[in-house]
C-alpha cells in the first residue's frame, strides 16, 4: 500500500474509495438504539459493509479543538487549536480559531491530495471547512451554505 507521512506519522492510503464519517457530540447510544429500531437505515448499512468504531475525543471536549485533532492525527498541544476561542497573538483580541492560520499542523486531507488522491469535505458548520481543508486540493463544503456552492465544469 502506499503510504504519507503527515506530522511525523505514517498512514496507509486505502486502495479504494474512503468515507470517514464524524458524529461530533453524539453518544454511542444513540447510533446503538438507531441501528437496533431501524431508525438510522442508511448509517447502518454502511456500518455493517464497512466499519463502525468508537474514538477517543481530545481535551477539552470542544468541536474545533477535536475536528483539528482528527485531520492532523495529533493533540491540541501540537494543533495550535486548544479551544473554540484564542487570543489572536497578531492582535491580542480574543478570536474564534475558525481560521486555519491558527493551525499549526499539516491535516491528513492535504497529505492524500498531494499524493494524487480525490479528496472531498463536507462539514455541518462553515467555520471548519475553511479550517479544516488547509493545503488542501480538492472539494471543501460546509453544509451550512450549501445554497452558495456552484459546480464548475
Amino acid at each position: 500500500l502506499e503510504t504519507i507521512t503527515v506530522n511525523q506519522r505514517e498512514y496507509c492510503l486505502p486502495d479504494r474509495p474512503l468515507a470517514v464519517i464524524c458524529a461530533d457530540g453524539c453518544a454511542e447510544e444513540y447510533l446503538t438504539l438507531g441501528f437496533i429500531h431501524g431508525e438510522l437505515p442508511h448509517l447502518a448499512k454502511l456500518a455493517a459493509d464497512g466499519h463502525c468504531g468508537l474514538a477517543r475525543g481530545a481535551l477539552p471536549s470542544f468541536t474545533n479543538v477535536n475536528n483539528c485533532a482528527m485531520v492532523t492525527g495529533t493533540p491540541p498541544s501540537q494543533t495550535g487549536i486548544g479551544g473554540n476561542y484564542i487570543l489572536d497573538p497578531d492582535t491580542g483580541e480574543e478570536v474564534m480559531t475558525n481560521s486555519s492560520r491558527f493551525l499549526r499542523n499539516d491535516t491528513i486531507l492535504a497529505a492524500a491530495s498531494a499524493a494524487g488522491r480525490k479528496v472531498a469535505m463536507v462539514t455541518a458548520k462553515d467555520k471548519l471547512r475553511e479550517l479544516l481543508s488547509k493545503g488542501m486540493d480538492g472539494i471543501a463544503v460546509s453544509a451550512e451554505k450549501a445554497d452558495d456552492v456552484s459546480l464548475e465544469v
